[in-house]
C-alpha cells in the first residue's frame, strides 16, 4: 500500500471514529453520492465548455504562447466562444484563452445536483404514497 492509499485510510478511519454502523453506512453512502455527481458535473462541464480545456491539447509552443498571455486558438474560435459565453451570462475566458473564474463549473454542478434532489425528491414521495396506500388496505 503506497503513502497516498494509507493516507486516505487513515482519515477515513478517523471520520468514522465514535460513529455507529447506521451512521458510518450513511457518510459512506453520502460519499458515494457526492463521488458520482462530481463525475457526472465534470463529464457534463467538459462537454458543454470544451473551451477550458483546449489548453490539454496545447503543442510545446502553444503553451508557451499562453504563457506569455497569446491565445493560441484562431481568431474565429475565440470570437465564437466568446459570444456563446457572452449571451449564456458566463464571464469570458482570458486573452490567453483560459477560465478566470469558476462559474461555468457552478453552473453545471448546480444543474446535476438538483436534478439528483429532484430525483431523490421523488422517490421519496413515492415511498411515502406506497407506504400510506398500504397502511388503507
Amino acid at each position: 500500500m503506497n503513502r497516498l492509499k494509507k493516507e486516505e485510510l487513515r482519515k477515513y478511519n478517523a471520520k468514522r471514529q465514535g460513529k455507529t454502523t447506521e451512521e458510518i453506512a450513511e457518510m459512506d453512502a453520502q460519499e458515494k453520492r457526492e463521488e458520482l455527481i462530481n463525475g457526472i458535473v465534470r463529464s457534463i462541464h467538459a462537454k458543454l465548455f470544451p473551451e477550458e480545456y483546449d489548453f490539454m491539447a496545447d503543442s510545446i509552443d502553444d503553451a508557451d504562447d499562453r504563457k506569455k498571455g497569446i491565445n493560441p486558438m484562431s481568431d474565429v474560435y475565440i470570437e465564437k466562444v466568446a459570444e456563446r459565453r457572452r449571451v449564456l451570462g458566463f464571464s469570458p475566458l482570458s486573452e490567453a484563452g483560459e477560465r478566470m473564474s469558476f462559474d461555468t463549473y457552478r453552473f453545471c454542478s448546480e444543474l446535476i445536483k438538483s436534478g439528483f434532489d429532484a430525483a431523490e425528491y421523488q422517490k421519496r414521495f413515492d415511498a411515502a404514497k406506497l407506504k400510506l396506500a398500504l397502511s388503507m388496505k
